[in-house]
């Protein structure tokens, strides 16, 4: 049986092979575009050549497009310089510049590790993210196609940091490379958070609710918050806030949505909630979705458990399982049941 005629599958310690037919829809692109600085979007910035030119690129002033096949070392305003391997593209829209790194998939891989996944001690753990990552960048390659890159460099898309990129980030890439999750023949939405705060949240046939004791077996992760009315307004613009209400809850115990009594009344979901206060006053006010609310004269005291939203793999809980001896291949069962991992090109 050639191995050009067939892709092999790694399930649960078993091979299955698919035709040839079925492996070139399957494939995995040579290199993404990433767009950097999306989120402080400069105007300026300072570009080094490998020859030692420098050359300043401004949003209104300079002629763009400009490329460059790398390396370069790039600097923004106050900020640090940047030195990228791979080829550079800056445009501009609506004054800020566009900037746009061509890299090897799998260094995008280990650079997203590098955002995600630093604080894991065993290398089974890194390598199960190591596959998340590739899953999720499969699923939602196409992203952000319409503005001619693949992804962004915020958790937007991943947290992608590329100067922080180590040899052990690189060889979790490269143990894996090529692994991703299949369901029904398609890579999965593999979602992963911080804390499931001892239960997971169900979304689909492969993201199941999930009672996760190696999540909680060093202590389940408490947090608490405490929010003003100046912070509804602020963040909002809903005044007087007088009380925050849980209007629904999941089948996990999270909150679904949340009621906001103020001079309106507003009736929100509780993910948007939280992801308003994170971009705007800092993602460690509201830390999940797993809480209980106290009101009491214009103040809000949320009680909660876990980081994030609780769907798909646990990091902790990952994480112990590797130090516990568990494999990559049967962390990745775990936290994604009734899926396939495939390794593609073979």
């Amino acid at each position: 049986m050639s191995r050009r005629f067939y892709l092999c599958l790694l399930l649960l310690g078993t091979f299955l092979c698919l035709p040839a037919s079925q492996q070139a829809a399957l494939s995995l692109p040579d290199t993404v575009r990433v767009r950097l600085f999306s989120t402080t979007q400069p105007s300026e910035l300072r570009l080094t050549t490998a020859g030692g030119e420098s050359i300043l690129i401004n949003a209104r002033q300079t002629t763009l497009p400009f490329r460059s096949a790398g390396p370069v070392t790039i600097q923004t305003v106050g900020g640090k310089p940047i030195r990228l391997q791979y080829p550079l593209e800056i445009t501009a829209d609506h004054g800020v510049l566009v900037i746009v790194n061509e890299i090897p998939f799998e260094e995008y891989v280990a650079a997203v590790l590098a955002g995600e996944s630093l604080s894991f001690k065993s290398d089974e753990s890194l390598k199960a993210m190591a596959v998340a990552v590739r899953t999720y960048a499969a699923h939602f390659l196409n992203r952000h196609q319409r503005e001619a890159f693949n992804f962004c460099d915020t958790t937007h898309c991943q947290d992608f940091r590329i100067t922080a990129v180590t040899e052990r980030l690189r060889k979790a890439a490269n143990d894996t490379r090529g692994e991703v999750l299949l369901y029904d023949s398609q890579p999965i939405t593999a979602y992963y958070h911080e804390d499931c705060g001892g239960i997971t949240e169900a979304q689909g046939p492969y993201l199941q609710q999930l009672k996760d004791p190696f999540c909680v077996s060093r202590g389940r992760k408490q947090w608490t918050a405490e929010l003003t009315a100046a912070d509804i307004q602020s963040v909002f613009g809903l005044s007087g806030a007088t009380a925050i209400e849980i209007a629904g809850r999941t089948n996990s115990g999270r909150v679904q949505k949340l009621r906001i009594t103020g001079n309106e009344t507003r009736v929100m979901t509780a993910e948007a909630f939280r992801l308003e206060f994170g971009r705007k006053l800092g993602w460690d006010k509201i830390r999940s979705d797993l809480y209980e609310i106290h009101n009491s004269e214009g103040r809000f005291r949320f009680d909660g458990f876990g980081a994030g939203h609780g769907i798909g793999l646990c990091q902790d809980g990952a994480a112990v399982m590797g130090e516990q001896g568990f494999t990559h291949q049967q962390i990745l069962a775990y936290y994604y049941p009734n899926t396939q991992l495939t390794r593609l090109g073979i």
